[in-house]
């Protein structure tokens, strides 16, 4: 009767074993995930960046690429607040001051005027990528270390 409860034990102590390295492999296996969404976020955040600057900075208004800006930008906004991303609790005022920097101002072709590279549209376009690109790296080392 001991040697079939001593195999109990050891069975248990396998099974054990096992769940707990699958448990801790599955959790590390999501959060490097979710690591990564953020960093595919973060470099079409940067994408973005370039994309509205070249806008904003070309001799005239190309509706074609105002519209894909806009679209753009709406892409990013949903994803920043779709799962995981929704995990890093970023402000929500961040992402519209994001999307206001982008399209509020010389994105309809009736009042746009090219701007130089260090206008202050630029300048607070860099910044609201700079900002948001921020509290997402801040909050990935918070929350998914």
């Amino acid at each position: 009767m001991s040697s079939n409860w001593t195999q109990i034990v050891t069975w248990l102590i396998v099974v054990g074993g096992w769940y707990t390295v699958h448990k801790a492999a599955l959790h590390r296996d999501r959060r490097k995930e979710k690591r990564d969404i953020s960093a595919k976020v973060c470099s079409s955040l940067s994408e973005l960046q370039t994309a509205a600057i070249d806008f904003h900075t070309a001799p005239h208004c190309d509706v074609r690429k105002s519209t894909d800006l806009a679209q753009q930008v709406e892409q990013l906004a949903i994803q920043l607040q779709r799962c995981p991303m929704n995990e890093l609790d970023l402000p929500l005022g961040r992402i519209v001051t994001l999307r206001q920097r982008i399209t509020r101002q010389n994105i309809d072709p009736t009042d746009f005027s090219p701007q130089m590279p260090d206008s202050p549209i630029v300048l607070e376009i860099r910044n609201a990528i700079t900002d948001i690109v921020g509290a997402i790296e801040g909050a990935r080392e918070d929350k998914w270390k």
